[in-house]
């Protein structure tokens, strides 16, 4: 049988309902993780859950280990609503230093975001305006010349030593250094289907995809052997 954590994620109210006539402590127990069914509840929008587990005591600003409440993990406009009615404290910042408006913001929640801000009487912030407070004066992690040089420089050198290897497995290759690198993301970073694009420009190199690049790469290797003779 399910537990209360995984009823409510599952939106199954009579298994609920059982276990929190029997133990009405269970509204606002956490699992072994920190979790509670007020966090499962309205993270799966499962509003009928959440107003049961609230009509029983379920506390609208209980939070996880991360610090956040129901309301930093709510991606459902009338779940937000109803936590609100009940006393949600939307300016509750988790351990990140974030508040609901940022996280619904980050979770494409649009709707939340927008009923939240209008409560606070705030305008609506833009993604790219969520900063973690702990990196807010680190410098950009962007492709400057510097990291495109180094990038470039280290495709080459692989490209030459792996001149036999399969091309998707370089690509591969090219894009986990990438992402463990640079952490490219969707905002003031280049995106990834364009990195290969930006190497080869900037190298005078033909694209992965051209058949001319692999080609270059024996040549080279002819060409070194030439010189050590």
């Amino acid at each position: 049988m399910a537990n209360i954590w995984t009823a409510a994620s599952d939106g199954n109210l009579s298994r609920v309902q059982e276990l929190v006539e029997k133990d009405k402590s269970l509204v606002n127990a956490k699992d072994q993780n920190g979790y509670s069914p007020m966090h499962a509840a309205s993270s799966w929008s499962h509003l009928h859950v959440l107003k049961y587990l609230i009509e029983n005591g379920g506390n609208v600003n209980i939070t996880d280990p991360d610090g956040d409440t129901p309301l930093h993990i709510c991606e459902n406009k009338e779940c937000a609503a109803l936590l609100l009615e009940h006393g949600s404290d939307p300016s509750i910042e988790n351990l990140e230093g974030l508040t609901p408006v940022h996280t619904t913001l980050e979770n494409e929640a649009t709707e939340v975001t927008e009923m939240l801000c209008k409560c606070l009487g705030i305008p609506v912030p833009k993604l790219g305006e969520v900063r973690d407070p702990e990196d807010a004066d680190a410098p950009n992690d962007t492709i400057t010349d510097a990291k495109l040089e180094e990038l470039s420089n280290w495709l080459l050198q692989n490209a030459e030593e792996n001149s036999d290897a399969d091309e998707d497995a370089l690509r591969e290759m090219v894009t986990n250094f990438v992402l463990e690198r640079l952490r490219i993301s969707n905002g003031d970073n280049k995106p990834e289907d364009t990195v290969a694009a930006t190497i080869a420009s900037s190298t005078d190199r033909k694209s992965l995809d051209d058949p001319a690049f692999a080609q270059e790469q024996p040549e080279s290797k002819a060409e070194e052997g030439k010189k050590s003779d």
